[in-house]
C-alpha cells in the first residue's frame, strides 16, 4: 500500500511551480556573522546621549570648582580627573543601555571574550606599528611635533605625585577599558549591522577621533581617527577586545611616559597597568565564557 499524507489514501496536492518569470527565490538577508545585531543608528544615538550626559556632569564638577574659587579653565587635577571619569562613565552607561534595549548585552557580545595570546600579540603589534608610522609621518608633514594635548600640558605643568597618579589611573587603566567597550565593542558592532567590516572600522575611527576634539589639537584628530580605525580592524581580526585594550594601554602609557620624560619607569608603568586591567577583566571574561558555553 502506498503511503500518503491523507488518511483515506488520496495523494497530497501538488504545490504550484514558481513561475520562471519571477526568477529564483530570493536569498535570505545575510548578516555579518560577527555583528551582534544592534541597529546602526544606536551607535550615533548612544554617542550623543553619552556626550550630553558627560558634559552635563562635567559642568557640575567645574561649577563646584568655580564655587571653591578655582579657575574653571585651569582647575586642579582632581576636578579635571573627576570630570573625565564622569564622561567615561557616561560612555559605558550609554553603551550598556542601548545594547540592552536593542538586541541584548553580554560580555561576549561586547567583545570581552578570550583570544589566543599569539594571535592577539601578532595583530596588536602590527596595528601599533602601523599607527606609529602614520602618526610620525602625519605630524612631521604638518610640523606638529611640538604640539601637545591637554593631559600632556597638565602633567608638564604639575608633575606632582598626586597629579601623575590620578592621570595615570584614568588614562592608562580606565580610559582604555571604557573606550574600547564603547567604540569597538558597541559602536563598531552596531555599524557592522549595515556596513562591511572596513566601512564600520572607518566610521568608528572617525567617531573616535572626533570625540577627542576638546582635549587635543585639531591636527591630532586624524592620527586618533587612524588609531580608532586600526583598533576596529584589530577587533575584527581577533574577535576579542582584549588585544585592543592592551594596545590602548600600551599607547597611553608610552604617551604619558614621554610627557614626563620617563625612562626606567616605563616598564613598571606598563606592567602595573596591564596587570591591573587583567585583574579587572579576567573575572568578566571568565563569567562571559561560562555563560556562552551554557547557552
Amino acid at each position: 500500500m502506498t503511503r500518503t499524507d491523507d488518511p483515506i489514501g488520496r495523494p497530497p496536492p501538488a504545490l504550484p511551480e514558481r513561475p520562471e518569470a519571477l526568477g529564483p527565490p530570493p536569498e535570505p538577508p545575510r548578516r555579518d556573522p560577527g555583528g551582534p545585531g544592534w541597529p546602526m543608528w544606536t551607535a550615533f544615538l548612544a554617542l550623543v546621549c553619552a556626550f550630553v550626559l558627560g558634559n552635563v556632569l562635567g559642568g557640575v564638577v567645574y561649577g563646584i570648582a568655580d564655587a571653591n574659587g578655582y579657575d574653571v579653565d585651569d582647575p586642579p587635577a582632581g576636578y579635571l580627573t573627576a570630570a573625565n571619569l564622569l564622561f567615561q562613565g557616561s560612555l559605558l552607561a550609554s553603551a550598556l543601555l542601548f545594547a540592552r534595549l536593542y538586541g541584548g548585552v553580554s560580555a561576549a557580545k561586547l567583545g570581552l571574550r578570550p583570544v589566543g595570546w599569539l594571535t592577539g600579540l601578532k595583530w596588536a603589534a602590527a596595528a601599533l606599528a602601523a599607527y606609529y608610522v602614520f602618526q610620525a609621518v602625519w605630524l612631521s608633514v604638518l610640523g606638529l611635533e611640538d604640539e601637545s594635548d591637554d593631559i600632556t600640558d597638565r602633567l608638564q605643568a604639575d608633575p606632582s605625585v598626586a597629579t601623575v597618579a590620578s592621570i595615570a589611573v584614568f588614562a592608562v587603566v580606565i580610559a582604555p577599558i571604557v573606550e574600547e567597550v564603547f567604540f569597538r565593542g558597541f559602536v563598531f558592532g552596531a555599524l557592522r549591522s549595515s556596513l562591511s567590516p572596513a566601512g564600520a572600522a572607518a566610521g568608528t575611527g572617525l567617531l573616535f577621533g572626533g570625540v577627542h576634539v576638546f582635549g587635543s589639537p585639531i591636527g591630532f584628530l586624524v592620527p586618533l581617527a587612524m588609531l580608532g580605525f586600526l583598533l576596529s580592524l584589530l577587533y575584527w581580526k581577533t574577535g576579542s577586545l582584549l588585544p585592543c585594550i592592551a594596545l590602548h594601554v600600551v599607547n597611553n602609557a608610552i604617551a604619558l611616559s614621554v610627557a614626563l620624560g620617563w625612562g626606567w619607569q616605563i616598564p613598571l608603568l606598563l606592567a602595573g597597568a596591564l596587570g591591573t586591567v587583567a585583574a579587572i577583566l579576567a573575572p568578566i571574561v571568565r563569567r562571559g565564557a561560562r555563560a556562552t558555553a551554557a547557552a
